[in-house]
């Protein structure tokens, strides 16, 4: 069975999303700042792709970011992984081939992803006013970045769906 060249695609797309956060991170840094931008990774792969391949986009994309944040190992590959499956199987009450619904999606699986990596990380600091002060300002900073950003990508995505030989359209969704 053939793997869906959506997938990697979409797999690209995500990787390029990561290193350009990952230089902005490096140029914002000097003012404590940070962001986390992996709303969007997630949700086209979950409402475009069969489940094997949105998963296995999830998953080799949840690799890549485990291995450039440092967070302990599995955490956002398991976390994109529950991501996806959750976003497949309600994948028919949201209208992929517009921008509203991702952009609504992505901020909240930026949230949940920011909440995630928050807590995990917050072993001897969970009743520090100064911790919980910086991850109010990643996740604000994140997500005024975001709203920039998700419409680009998605709208960068299905560009290169149009550019190459593949289907633009969502598969097995049910026909209204």
């Amino acid at each position: 069975m053939m793997i869906d060249p959506r997938c990697f695609v979409l797999f690209g797309a995500n990787i390029v999303l990561l290193y350009l956060t990952q230089l902005v991170n490096s140029s914002i840094c000097n003012w404590s700042l940070h962001l986390m931008i992996l709303g969007p990774m997630i949700i086209l792969p979950g409402l475009y792709l069969k489940l094997r391949d949105g998963l296995l986009c999830c998953f080799l994309s949840g690799l890549w970011i485990d291995a450039a944040i440092p967070v302990p190992y599995g955490l956002l590959t398991g976390g994109s992984i529950l991501t996806c499956s959750i976003l497949y199987a309600f994948r028919h009450r949201f209208h992929a081939e517009h921008n509203y619904h991702p952009i609504l999606l992505s901020h909240v699986i930026n949230l949940a992803a920011i909440i995630l990596v928050s807590c995990t990380l917050s072993y001897g600091q969970i009743g520090s006013f100064a911790y919980w002060a910086q991850v109010i300002v990643t996740t604000l900073v994140s997500h005024l970045c975001l709203l920039l950003v998700s419409p680009w990508f998605f709208n960068a995505e299905r560009l290169l769906f149009n550019l190459m030989p593949v289907d633009t359209d969502p598969a097995e969704l049910p026909i209204h």
